[in-house]
Parts: structure tokens; C-alpha cells; sequence
């Protein structure tokens, strides 16, 4: 139980923290408190370099994968990973993708719902068949002041090309009181 209660909020706090542009191209039954104002209108990483096809194709994924946790669509969610995902929080290994979808992602989902979320920063690299995406994120209490309290995720999701697209293959969050 402490395990699934630390990784909820570390993964609230890297779910909660993708863009509402990321958002408006998941479903439209995402909550109303999954939404935001947009942080960025186009990928980029957080030097300003533009993003490679592959790059862009990566984040699309960690976005939408995002999206669907946020909002509680969770075999959405299930079919951007591969089966054997990792999925790690703040140093416990929560399984492999069906493991985690079945377990700590209902929680997940449902604290992702009830905070804002912000896009601090973001790196990406992509190949042909390997990715990385690297974000941070703040998430906070609905209405919160930009300066106020909350909670910062460090979120680190690696991604490989497979015969159904770019797939998730091993997700890593951490957090840190702000």
C-alpha cells in the first residue's frame, strides 16, 4: 500500500504536468481540471532546437499516453507500452506495463484529474528506432499561484519503434516538493 501511494503521487505529479496542447489531442472526455492553458503551441526541447520527425513522433506518444492516464483511460494508456515496460516511482518498481495499468494507475489517474499541470522542461532524442523523452513537470492545486507550493516530477520515458509504432518501453518518475 505505501509503495502504490508514493508512486501515485510521484506519477500524479509527472502526469499531471503534460500540456493542455498534449491534452487536446487525447480524448475529449478528459476533466475539466486536466485542462490547462496550452505551455508551448509546437514540440520543442528546452534549448529551442527543433524536433527530428522520430523526436516529434515520440513526444506525440508520451503526450497521448499522458492524456489517457489523466483521464482515466487506462487501455488507452495500456496500448502505448509495450507489455514489458518498466514502470518505476520514486525508486519502487511498480511492474511491467499490465501490472501497473491493472494496479497504481487507477490512483494515478484519478490524483492526475484533480491537479494542474505544467510543462517546466523538456529534452528529447530520437533515432530510428530509439527515443527518450525527459520532462518536468509542476503539479499543483487547481488555482494555485505559479509561485505557490506544489509538487516537481521529474519524468524520464524511453520509447522504441516497434511493427505498431513508437512504443513506451520503460517510464521512470521522481518527485520533489517545491
Amino acid at each position: 500500500m505505501r509503495t502504490l501511494l508514493l508512486a501515485t503521487s510521484l506519477v500524479l505529479a509527472g502526469l499531471a504536468a503534460t500540456p493542455a496542447s498534449a491534452q487536446r489531442s487525447g480524448p475529449a472526455t478528459a476533466p475539466k481540471a486536466a485542462t490547462q492553458a496550452p505551455v508551448a503551441t509546437t514540440p520543442a526541447q528546452s534549448n529551442g532546437a527543433a524536433l527530428s520527425p522520430d523526436a516529434r513522433e515520440a513526444v506525440k506518444v508520451v503526450n497521448d499516453f499522458m492524456g489517457a492516464l489523466a483521464s482515466g483511460q487506462l487501455e488507452n494508456a495500456r496500448q502505448l507500452m509495450t507489455p514489458d515496460a518498466a514502470v518505476i516511482a520514486n525508486g519502487h518498481v511498480l511492474g511491467n506495463r499490465d501490472s501497473y495499468i491493472n494496479g497504481a494507475a487507477k490512483g494515478d489517474a484519478t490524483a492526475l484529474a484533480s491537479v494542474q499541470r505544467e510543462l517546466l522542461r523538456r529534452d528529447v532524442k530520437a533515432g530510428p528506432n530509439v527515443g527518450w523523452v525527459l520532462s518536468e513537470k509542476r503539479l499543483s492545486a487547481p488555482g494555485a499561484a505559479k509561485d505557490a507550493p506544489g509538487e516537481v516530477v521529474t519524468e524520464t520515458m524511453l520509447l522504441a519503434k516497434t511493427a505498431q509504432g513508437w512504443k513506451i518501453t520503460h517510464i521512470h518518475w521522481s518527485g520533489r516538493h517545491s
